[in-house]
């Protein structure tokens, strides 16, 4: 697993129903892992996905551990397992989330169009995908699931 060759000592594995194709019978359950390089993000990562049942903390200073995640991260049959990692490179929304993210600027704050060019990023937030939006007046964050719900 190369990433343990880049100082990650702890993954922390959730459900991730984002990741499930519904037209895919084959898969049972789809896991997100997260790496951490420090025990207490990924202990905080752990709280913070308490009601979580299928959450699971790996520590590679616990030998067995290690050989659980190198079965999760082999995918077993039925089981998709991802890694939340993003590329460093800029993040285009596409055409069908502009509008939708228009909308829920205009339901969710006072922003106007007329108020500046708005920049908008995508960072990992305890495995969940957030959307940074910053304009000349500031900045807000919030789940990139409230823009795809829309």
């Amino acid at each position: 697993m190369s990433l343990t060759k880049h100082d990650f000592i702890a993954f922390v594995r959730q459900s991730y129903p984002r990741g499930k194709d519904h037209l895919d019978t084959d898969t049972i359950e789809t896991f997100l892992i997260t790496p951490y390089k420090d025990l207490a993000s990924a202990n905080d990562h752990m709280q913070h996905i308490a009601a979580d049942h299928r959450k699971h903390l790996y520590y590679m200073g616990i030998p067995e551990e290690m050989e659980k995640l190198l079965i999760a991260a082999s995918q077993p049959k039925g089981y998709k397992v991802y890694v939340a990692l993003l590329k460093d490179r800029k993040w285009k929304g596409g055409a069908q989330l502009e509008p939708k993210l228009k909308r829920y600027l205009q339901a969710n704050t006072k922003w106007k169009g007329k108020d500046g060019e708005m920049v908008a990023d995508l960072y990992l937030h305890y495995g969940e995908l957030m959307l940074k939006v910053v304009n000349p007046f500031g900045e807000i964050s919030f789940p990139l699931s409230e823009i795809e719900r829309l």
